[in-house]
């Protein structure tokens, strides 16, 4: 659902283009956030993926996952830019998750956000990227959030994501009462296709109150910056593409004290 390039890009922007300090945690064990962020050779790793060799040699969000007692600051990875700091995954995260289930001595779905509250006061925001599913990790991330953005795509399973994910949040709810759906927003969009209109006219029926008007246009930069490994507005610094300059006005959004009075404000410009 282009999840993981909102999160990075958005992330990147907060702390580069409105001085934030704001902390990326990845909860997903294909740890693309963490390759964008990080000076992994890809060839080596595809040969190591192939190959059975994978193993774990720096601290990653696991740890802490696993062990209350471990100290989250020799968890998190500072990046190459100011202000933003990884809280990284590791293809392994996936068996951890098996271990984090068979645990059954303390409630399993708090054990970040006990990790992630040792840290509250060095961080301005905390962005976290998780996955449309009903796992274990997830269910923590949503425990220790406070609000939740769902990128959408024009296909059936971004579709079939969305509905899974809004009923793993009303789930959590019961249990994280400040949790709440800030909004959702589409990525890859191109509004030309016949497939685009009528996948939007689907999320006005159903979600209507949620759809932000933010679309994310389809962008060959934010492919290349996944393999020349530099979030988008570096790569784009003076935002010469259409979805680096949205993902920009949604950082805006997002990071605005008052989100009503600056969507009224986007509406006006864009009746004008």
């Amino acid at each position: 659902m282009g999840k993981t390039a909102s999160v990075s890009t958005i992330s990147h922007m907060m702390a580069e283009g409105f001085q934030k300090r704001v902390l990326m945690v990845e909860l997903d064990p294909q740890m693309n956030m963490t390759n964008l962020y990080s000076e992994i050779d890809f060839i080596e790793l595809f040969h190591k993926i192939r190959h059975g060799m994978i193993t774990k040699t720096k601290p990653s969000i696991e740890d802490i996952l696993l062990d209350k007692d471990k100290d989250i600051h020799e968890c998190i990875v500072h990046t190459a830019y100011a202000g933003l700091d990884l809280l990284p995954s590791y293809l392994t995260l996936s068996e951890a998750e098996e271990r984090l289930k068979a645990d059954v001595r303390t409630p399993q779905q708090f054990r970040f956000k006990a990790q992630l509250e040792k840290v509250a006061t060095e961080y301005d925001v905390c962005m976290i990227d998780a996955s449309p599913s009903l796992s274990i990790l997830n269910i923590n991330g949503l425990a220790a959030a406070d609000e939740v953005y769902i990128p959408v795509r024009c296909d059936g399973n971004s579709l079939v994501g969305v509905s899974i994910t809004m009923n793993l949040i009303g789930s959590v709810m019961e249990y994280n009462p400040r949790l709440s759906v800030g909004g959702m927003f589409f990525t890859q969009w191109n509004g030309r296709k016949n497939i685009a209109k009528a996948v939007y006219q689907l999320m006005e029926d159903e979600y209507a109150g949620y759809l932000l008007p933010f679309n994310i246009s389809s962008s060959k930069n934010l492919e290349e910056c996944s393999v020349i490994q530099k979030p988008l507005l570096t790569y784009d610094s003076k935002l010469m593409s259409k979805a680096t300059e949205e993902y920009h006005n949604l950082t805006e959004y997002l990071l605005a004290p008052n989100k009503e009075a600056f969507l009224k404000g986007i509406r006006v410009y864009r009746s004008n």
